[in-house]
């Protein structure tokens, strides 16, 4: 170790004098994402945009089934000439037919080659720059990443560049691992003294954000070589860069000089600076003198951050970025307690998957005791979750299973993990006999199964709760028929029955189980969907205020997401619904946002996407018994 410190300790004196010798960069060419914040400040300074349309169409004519609206624009609620018929007969041409299905590349995104079509580099980099990431939105979330890791023909430009693109935006999505194969294998087929500098300073932050000392600051240096080759903003990144390996190398004088360095090229990582001064002080100084925390912190931050006086983990939680999060996750050493609520932050924000949050919970230690009395143990309220699952996991008797897990999802509900926690209870709710004694968890467990994408197993847990002698319910007769409904909207491998379930929703929404703007959301994702929506759901939400609320994108947005679904522009289509939806997701977005940006992912071919952001604007208000 003592060598290492030393070579490392030389190398990082190599590397600051480097900077010294080195001239500045001429104007700053490449930054990535850098409008990001003043955009979203522009944003949240403009009023939010009135409708430039009617959020629910007109019921249409017989003939097309399409809207249709009188001369002033206002809706018209004629009943179609087939009013006599069934109003719940689907649109078997809109439903049956389907154009060809685009060729799908061999690296498991499921999108097609031509993903980048209408696309080049800097159209790239401005729509990355608008949005805000790692979208919150689950079903979002899956098409982000799946975006990223397409390896389709990048669009048009260096490619360079946009593997440097694609590799920051892994960062800011948490997804470090990711991060570092993208950037390995742009730099693998480099050739020597070839290799675009930014990526080398990418490769340093990640291997050293990682922990990967050695192979971090050895880049470092190399990145040093090259500074007159680095946009500005990556120069300053390079001189902190430079100063952690001095600093873990021991070298407290050169840390606190490449503090020095980067302030005189007016970079603007405060934190990350003081850090390096404290450093500089010595060991004693850096071990009592606490630094002002910034908002946000990031995972090179967090690394300075311990090498300097401890902070509250709960201060360091509440202002970490992704790429923290997913680094304290990923830390097998940190505390517990820490690792723990870090996990269930990741989840929340999408960071982590629910399977790895599950391993998380049952990577805990608990007492036989508490093993056996889960639902009234004393545990720490940040322990209950990993408890009850811990407990539910090793229960044999179903309905005692039940209960346990039960009390997971309403802890999980809670504290904003139902969703995610629901996913990580659909594996041990499927080994479970359906028994008499456990009809009243039936409703659980088919929420469970949709939301886990296992809609056969939704289907047949929905069949026994139909099938049980229950009391009447605040539900009235529809039981679980209307649990069909939303299976059938999520699920786009099913057109056989398509439509039969909505019946009961109609009668759900005529006895006011819907509030207004449930009953137009309702409406606008079955309507984007190419439902017939039924004649009375119509009615029913015509007779209420269009909502207002929620997220509308920047003027012109929406046109150009129909005009890429239309062009069969893929990556256009993902990036453009990305920023359509907003912060929020589907639950968060405007009706016609939401209803757009549906209707793009259908037409452009990616329905199960389109399906899945359906089923999550629904899901959270959907009538349920409150068994």
């Amino acid at each position: 170790m003592r060598a290492f410190k030393g070579a490392a300790g030389a190398l990082c004196a190599g590397c600051i004098a480097l900077l010294l010798a080195t001239p500045a960069a001429g104007e700053d060419g490449w930054k990535p994402f850098a409008e990001k914040d003043a955009a979203a400040a522009r944003r949240d300074r403009q009023p939010a945009q009135p409708p430039a349309r009617p959020l629910l169409p007109p019921l249409g004519d017989g003939a097309s089934g399409r809207p249709l609206a009188s001369p002033d624009g206002a809706p018209t609620w004629q009943p179609p000439a087939n009013a006599s018929a069934p109003p719940l007969a689907g649109k078997a041409a809109a439903v049956e037919s389907s154009e060809l299905a685009p060729v799908v590349t061999a690296d498991g995104s499921g999108l097609p080659f031509e993903l980048w079509n209408g696309l080049d580099i800097a159209s790239v980099e401005a729509h990355l720059a608008r949005l805000d990431i790692p979208p919150r939105s689950a079903a979002v979330n899956g098409l982000w990443r799946r975006l990223l890791q397409s390896e389709a023909s990048p669009p048009a430009g260096s490619a360079a560049k946009f593997q440097a693109l694609r590799a920051e935006a892994y960062r800011r999505s948490g997804l470090l691992h990711e991060q570092s194969d993208v950037l390995a294998k742009a730099i693998g087929a480099g050739k020597a003294g070839e290799i675009d500098a930014a990526l080398v300073v990418l490769r340093a932050r990640a291997d050293l954000a990682a922990g990967r000392v050695e192979t971090g600051c050895a880049a470092a240096r190399e990145a040093g070589a090259r500074k007159a080759d680095l946009p500005k903003r990556l120069q300053g990144d390079m001189i902190v860069l430079g100063g952690y390996c001095a600093a873990i190398a021991g070298n407290a004088a050169a840390a606190g000089l490449a503090a020095e360095l980067a302030r005189e090229d007016g970079h603007e990582a405060a934190m990350a600076l003081s850090a390096l001064d404290v450093i500089a002080l010595g060991s004693e100084a850096a071990l009592t003198q606490k630094i002002d925390l910034p908002k946000r912190i990031d995972a090179i931050d967090y690394r300075l951050l311990v090498l300097t006086a401890p902070h509250e983990p709960a201060q360091i939680l509440e202002r970490a970025d992704p790429s923290l999060l997913a680094l304290l996750v990923a830390a097998e050493g940190a505390a517990p307690k820490l690792r723990l609520a870090a996990a269930e932050a990741a989840a929340r924000s999408n960071i982590i998957t629910p399977d790895r949050l599950a391993e998380i919970y049952r990577a805990q230690s608990f007492t036989a005791a508490e093993l056996a009395e889960p639902l009234t143990a004393r545990s720490d309220p940040l322990l209950r979750r990993a408890l009850l699952l811990k407990a539910a996991d090793s229960e044999r008797t179903p309905q005692r299973k039940t209960r346990l897990v039960r009390a997971l999802l309403d802890d999980a509900r809670r504290s904003g993990l139902y969703l995610p926690m629901l996913r990580v209870a659909a594996k041990s709710i499927a080994s479970l006999q359906r028994q008499v004694e456990i009809g009243w968890f039936a409703e659980t467990a088919v929420e469970a199964m949709i939301a886990a994408e296992r809609y056969d197993d939704a289907r047949s847990w929905a069949a026994f709760g139909q099938g049980l002698d229950r009391p009447a319910s605040e539900l009235g007769s529809s039981g679980f028929q209307h649990w069909l409904a939303l299976i059938d909207i999520a699920d786009p491998a099913n057109r056989a029955t398509r439509g039969q379930g909505l019946t009961s929703v109609e009668q759900l929404a005529l006895a006011g189980r819907f509030t207004p703007d449930q009953l137009h959301r309702l409406a606008t994702v079955l309507d984007a969907l190419d439902y017939q929506v039924p004649i009375p759901l119509w009615e029913a939400a015509s007779k209420t205020p269009q909502p207002s609320s929620g997220h509308l994108p920047e003027t012109g947005v929406l046109s150009e997401l129909q005009d890429a679904a239309k062009k069969k522009e893929f990556g256009r289509t993902v990036l453009l619904t990305l920023r359509s939806l907003g912060p929020g997701g589907a639950e968060g977005a405007h009706m016609i946002a939401l209803g757009d940006a549906i209707r793009a992912l259908k037409r452009a071919g990616l329905e199960p996407d389109a399906r899945r952001l359906a089923f999550e604007a629904l899901f959270a208000a959907w009538p349920r018994t409150g068994s």
